[in-house]
């Protein structure tokens, strides 16, 4: 039983332990010793036949070692409630009554933590879904059971502004909306975006564009003053130098008229 001392979190009052309680008995059943927390089966008498009972030796020897893999899953804080207690039964029962809560404020207090749960920005899809999953194996612990759509629905709902757009695909169009389906398409859309394949451009990316709009269209502007382009003629700075000014009222006109267009062309 040593591989259980570094398989399992040791639980220590903070961790889900309903989670906690999961793994433990995962791995007593790897070790056939789950049998040991229904505590000691009745003997087997001569009626039953095909039966086959276990010696009281045997027995004790597994309620030993079942009691022993659950205390090494314990840290010394946990261990010090539950000192004296011999059997897997007696322990297992003892755990579940100091830490499995089972009131109505833990209940509120677990329901009120589901539908206000919200991923932030920084926070990965898979550690946001182990603490939503978290919550929502703690609730069917104490009895409450959710449908596989609110839980869909309370996942789409808790996500950041960064994944705004994909609330209306998740959803509209939908007969139902399906656990399995909304959480492998966040993975897909969390891929992406880590990748910069991001198709809404961010504020960086519209300042650029603007820029290189306004290049192209300085370079459609041409001045009627001095024939140069890049600049009107109230911005000229060669009037009133040495300037290439066309002195002719029609060129001048006729640029004027040629130069509007394509300003109005470049807007």
């Amino acid at each position: 039983m040593s591989g259980i001392k570094m398989e399992i979190e040791k639980f220590d009052g903070r961790i889900n332990f309903g989670l906690w309680q999961v793994q433990v008995k995962d791995l007593l059943i790897q070790h056939g010793l789950h049998k040991a927390l229904k505590g000691k089966p009745a003997p087997v008498t001569g009626t039953e036949s095909g039966k086959i009972g276990i010696s009281d030796g045997d027995w004790e020897d597994l309620d030993l070692r079942a009691a022993s893999a659950i205390r090494l899953c314990l840290a010394k804080n946990i261990l010090a409630n539950v000192h004296g207690i011999s059997t897997a039964k007696e322990l297992w029962e003892k755990l579940e009554e100091l830490y499995q809560a089972k009131g109505v404020s833990n209940r509120v207090y677990l329901k009120e933590k589901f539908h206000t749960l919200r991923m932030n920005e920084c926070t990965t899809m898979s550690d946001h879904l182990s603490v939503l999953n978290g919550i929502v194996s703690e609730l069917e612990t104490i009895g409450v059971k959710l449908d596989d759509e609110d839980i869909a629905l309370r996942l789409i709902w808790s996500l950041p502004s960064s994944y705004e757009h994909m609330k209306p695909i998740l959803i509209h169009g939908k007969e139902k909306v399906i656990f399995p389906e909304v959480t492998s398409k966040l993975f897909s859309e969390e891929k992406r975006l880590s990748n910069g394949n991001n198709v809404f451009p961010t504020n960086s990316a519209l300042v650029a564009d603007n820029r290189k709009k306004e290049n192209v269209m300085k370079k459609k502007i041409m001045c009627w003053g001095c024939g140069q382009s890049g600049h009107l003629k109230r911005n000229c700075p060669n009037i009133g130098g040495h300037s290439t000014r066309r002195n002719s009222n029609i060129d001048g006109d006729a640029n004027y008229t040629s130069s509007v267009e394509d300003y109005s062309d470049a807007l």
